[in-house]
């Protein structure tokens, strides 16, 4: 048996739980070690018996602990063509497919569970995390499916070239942002922009906290002191709710100072997730200097190995924009491409290209490079 060549304990200890839920840096190293390990004699086991259902269940376990979900749900598969109501094996595949970003997969497979095993003894807490699969995965506006609590840096670099003559723009930030636990999302930043000879600093923090399975707030705020073209400072209170089959509805108030005048700007959204892909629309109304001028935004994403994800964003309408130094309403055409992808351990990149057509005033074309790490 594989439990005899490991040792009971020493495999209790490797499957007790996730490296990815363990905050210090030294044991989740130990335990990614570990998993490693047993992964290797769990597939050299399966090698020597190819039938050997608990090999392959471990192994299961294994690769999903490692991020690795994807590869998990063939396996469960296999096991459950043998063992179909298996409560063991409906529990591993469900949790496999959430990780993998497959959530509507994941919640057939919990309602065959309730009806194998309706007292099954995480059941429950499987459910809500379903249900709140399509909670945000990180404040600032970003949203994708639930993930595994984590903590992060990161610093990036951008761009921009301006048509009509005018001088490129450049900008840096350095971020750190996490997941806890509990599902409470948050980020911290600072950062410098230079934009027609000006150089403004400042920072930013946001925090999104699950009230229940299906309702979340978010809150971001920031400043930059003493500025000449960014906001003094800026406040937006976001609320959303899950429903079933991956809609998201939200709704947000956010309130800007400039220097001169301050920009009030309701959004309303809707997301609709299939299984790793992601649709967004918004609508924004915004009133700039008594102005009243409406946007739209439309966003696709595909989300893969866990926090990874691949996007399209299209912006269409009017909203506040710079001439000078001076906020009007403009309208607004944007295309952009964006992308996140892990390259080694712990350590990935992040890029975006776009373009914005910003009425007659000017064009730009830009450019963004960043790279994380967690930890």
């Amino acid at each position: 048996m594989i439990a005899g060549r490991l040792g009971a304990a020493a495999l209790v200890a490797i499957l007790a739980m996730p490296a990815w839920a363990q905050d210090d840096a030294a044991l989740r190293a130990r335990q990614a070690r570990a998993y490693v390990a047993a992964e290797l004699q769990l597939r050299a086991r399966l090698a020597q018996a190819p039938d050997d259902d608990e090999a392959r269940f471990q192994l299961a376990r294994v690769l999903a602990w490692q991020q690795r979900a994807d590869a998990a749900v063939p396996l469960y598969a296999a096991l459950l063509e043998r063992a179909p109501d298996n409560a063991d094996y409906l529990f591993g595949l469900a949790q496999a497919q959430l990780w993998s970003g497959d959530r509507a997969a994941a919640q057939g497979t919990v309602d065959r569970l309730e009806v194998v095993a309706p007292a099954y003894p995480e059941l429950a807490a499987l459910r809500d995390q379903i249900a709140a699969a399509s909670l945000p995965a990180r404040a600032g506006g970003e949203v994708r499916p639930a993930a595994p609590a984590y903590r992060e840096a990161g610093l990036s670099v951008r761009h921009d070239w301006l048509t009509q003559g005018l001088d490129p723009w450049r900008a840096a930030r350095f971020e750190v942002n996490g997941r806890t636990a509990e599902g409470r999302v948050w980020y911290v930043a600072g950062a410098q922009e230079r934009r027609f000879g000006l150089v403004d600093s400042g920072v930013e923090a946001g925090v999104a906290v699950p009230l229940t399975p299906r309702w979340t707030l978010q809150i971001d705020g920031g400043g930059w002191p003493g500025s000449e073209f960014q906001p003094r400072w800026f406040g937006d209170v976001r609320a959303q709710h899950a429903f079933d089959r991956g809609t998201v509805l939200g709704a947000s108030l956010r309130r800007t100072r400039y220097p001169e005048v301050t920009v009030d700007r309701l959004a309303l959204g809707v997301e609709q997730y299939w299984g790793a892909w992601r649709f967004g629309y918004t609508f924004n109304r915004t009133d700039v200097a008594g102005n009243r001028v409406s946007g739209h935004d439309l966003a696709f994403d595909r989300y893969y190995r866990e926090r990874d994800a691949i996007g399209l964003r299209l912006t269409s309408g009017s909203e506040d924009a710079l001439q000078g130094t001076d906020i009007v309403a403009s309208a607004v055409r944007a295309a952009a491409v964006q992308g996140r992808h892990g390259v080694a351990g712990d350590w990935s990149v992040q890029w975006a290209a776009g373009y914005v057509r910003q009425g007659a005033f000017y064009d730009r074309r830009w450019v963004q490079l960043g790279l994380r790490r967690a930890f």
